[in-house]
């Protein structure tokens, strides 16, 4: 007994110390690449305060031009998760990352709402399977009862990047605003693209794509984490359709996909919108409008933080997530019944956080019950899916804004929706898949 004591031990110390390394190696590279995605997703949310005036784009078109990212991007995710699976991380990051900096550094050269939409379309296309990819690759290196956490940290970089854009945006619309002849709004595009190509080449020179390829693993620590990943491993019928056919035929890939859907409407409300609306409130300054937009947006950081490491301590799922958007749907109900800026901003805090917290809860649901040949194309069809709701809110808020002057009747749309996602999480998810364990034969529908 003593030396099956002592085995487990020196067993469960080869396991810690292997992911420990693994940690270290992978996520905070990945973390800030996400976070660096993100801002140059969203920084038109932040140039909109010159850049409409100087290109003469009214809110509809600022909407469309916002909203025509998601196009390419739904159209190249699958692809995109596919060559992944095939080629490996490393090439398949250097190619999205450089391609999508030089994308974002472009468009400060834009002259009509032409120019800005087609380069929308092309930064969506080059960003494409960037996302769903980081999710696929935490799949080779981390088992199931890890991931919520382990995504929630990549989700973080989304809030913090958010929180970070605000102020960073509103100083350098101030600060760079006429150097070398340029407006403010050319030089948030510049100094946020050029991140992207670097860290692109850093990718490709330091990620591995297994951990067979991990020289940095002993061999011990190779097995035991292979061991761990092969223990998770759901085989699908060898008798069924293709794999896009099991992904499609599959009901709770839908189900899963108008969750992110809805979060999403959610999320680049706030993005795209939340920036206007405080400087519409009678802010003034540039720079405090990106500071006190980045209050709002930094609880999303707290949100995903918390709720994420809640879930995974509790091996719960389904109730977290049905919290989230209740939390979603009051705050952005309570934010339409008032005019002073600080109870706006609070009821946006409540939505951030709950927004933010949602993003890495849904996305550690579908590797639990695909399996590893469904997993490339499910994870992307149900981000395809899910973007459809980040391209038709840029729009609609848009022309909402243009049709009434005010955002009202967009942002309870909104709050609909994820009443409607609350109901759904609450009452409809099969408990097979919100069920939250290593070892689970998991059917496909």
């Amino acid at each position: 007994m003593h030396e099956y004591l002592a085995s487990n031990s020196d067993s469960s110390l080869l396991k810690k110390r292997a992911y420990r390394k693994i940690w270290w190696r992978i996520i905070p590279l990945l973390f800030v690449c996400y976070g660096i995605a993100f801002i140059d997703r969203i920084n038109l949310g932040f140039t909109k305060l010159q850049m409409t005036d100087a290109l003469g784009i009214n809110p509809t078109w600022y909407g469309i031009a916002a909203g025509a990212f998601f196009v390419t991007y739904s159209l190249c995710e699958m692809p995109s998760n596919i060559l992944l699976a095939k080629w490996g991380a490393r090439r398949t990051f250097v190619r999205i990352m450089v391609l999508w900096g030089l994308a974002t550094v472009a468009t400060a050269f834009v002259l009509t709402v032409g120019h800005l939409i087609t380069l929308r379309l092309l930064l969506g296309a080059f960003e494409a399977g960037f996302l769903p990819g980081i999710v696929l690759y935490l799949t080779f290196w981390f088992p199931a009862s890890m991931r919520a956490r382990v995504t929630a940290v990549i989700f973080v970089a989304n809030a913090a990047a958010g929180a970070i854009a605000a102020p960073l945006s509103g100083w350098i619309l101030t600060s760079l605003n006429g150097v070398l002849g340029m407006a403010g709004w050319k030089w948030v595009f510049i100094v946020q693209g050029l991140p992207a190509c670097v860290l692109g080449v850093v990718c490709f020179l330091t990620l591995r794509d297994r951990p067979d390829d991990a020289e940095w693993l002993t061999a011990e620590e190779k097995a035991a984490v292979k061991a761990d990943l092969a223990s998770e491993v759901v085989v699908l019928p060898d008798h069924s359709f293709g794999v896009f056919r099991q992904v499609a035929g599959n009901p709770v890939n839908y189900l899963v996909a108008f969750l992110f859907f809805t979060a999403i409407c959610s999320n680049y409300l706030l993005f795209f919108w939340l920036p206007t609306i405080v400087k519409e409130s009678g802010v003034a300054s540039l720079v405090n409008v990106g500071l006190l937009s980045a209050i709002p947006l930094a609880m999303g950081f707290i949100g995903a933080i918390l709720l994420s490491w809640s879930s995974d301590w509790l091996k719960e799922r389904r109730w977290h997530l049905t919290l989230c958007f209740c939390l979603i749907a009051l705050g952005l109900i309570a934010s339409t019944t008032t005019h002073s800026l600080p109870l706006m901003l609070l009821s946006f805090a409540v939505a951030s956080f709950a927004t933010g917290a949602s993003g890495p809860l849904i996305w550690a649901i579908p590797p639990s019950y695909l399996g590893k040949k469904a997993a490339p194309v499910g994870i992307a069809f149900i981000s395809t899916l899910g973007n459809i709701g980040a391209f038709a809110s840029p729009p609609l808020l848009g022309y909402i804004k243009t049709a009434t002057g005010s955002l009202t009747n967009g942002v309870l749309a909104i709050a609909a929706l994820s009443a409607v996602g609350a109901i759904c999480i609450a009452f409809a998810f099969p408990e097979r898949v919100v069920r939250v364990a290593r070892k689970d034969a998991v059917e496909t529908a």
